[in-house]
């Protein structure tokens, strides 16, 4: 995949919800419910030693029956984290990153490895419509791709009301905005595209 000219910097999250590795798993849930992310970077000292997500909270902690509260980070995190990304990496990159391993955040490191900021999934589409390919054909091998769905909740890109949205032609949109889209793509012949995000 060529380069898109736009680098992991410009669009990465700088201000991110990080998880200790002394922290219990009841109190990384909590973070997670109330900032409503699936995943977090560990870090000790500054450095990024680790990643945990509700994926490893479900496996490792309540499939195995034990106390989240009695469960620290240190325990049940993926150390070293499954992929990173660095600050001047091209955004095709990460892209090519989140499809490979299979995961829908990126830790960015600088040259210490100390912890700069994280990109998403949506980041990338937001700001490369030529990656829509990369993700799509991702969600097609795991089965995800649906006519319809809701992706979020968060405020319509179109008429900035609050609802579920949808992604629908490079944009989060609400229902009322996605029947408006699809009524437009009968009449016109545009095709719009759905992607559910876990």
């Amino acid at each position: 995949m060529e380069h898109s000219g736009i680098k992991v910097k410009d669009v990465m999250t700088g201000e991110v919800v990080i998880a200790r590795p002394e922290m219990s798993i009841a109190e990384v849930a909590r973070l997670m419910n109330s900032f409503r992310i699936g995943g977090l970077p560990v870090v000790e000292s500054g450095k990024l030693i680790g990643m945990i997500t509700e994926r490893d909270i479900m496996s490792r902690v309540v499939a195995a029956n034990l106390k989240p509260s009695e469960m620290r980070v240190s325990q049940v995190m993926t150390s070293p984290p499954k992929v990173i990304g660095t600050l001047d990496e091209d955004i095709n990159s990460i892209a090519i990153k989140i499809s490979k391993f299979d995961v829908t955040r990126i830790p960015i490191v600088d040259k210490e490895s100390k912890l700069a900021g994280i990109v998403t999934n949506r980041d990338i589409l937001r700001n490369s419509r030529e990656l829509l390919d990369v993700l799509l054909e991702q969600a097609k091998v795991k089965g995800q791709l649906a006519e319809e769905g809701h992706v979020a909740f968060g405020k319509c890109e179109l008429c900035g009301q609050s609802a579920h949205l949808q992604f629908v032609n490079s944009s989060f949109v609400c229902d009322a905005c996605t029947k408006t889209a699809k009524k437009k793509s009968r009449i016109f012949g545009k095709l719009f595209t759905f992607i559910p995000f876990l």
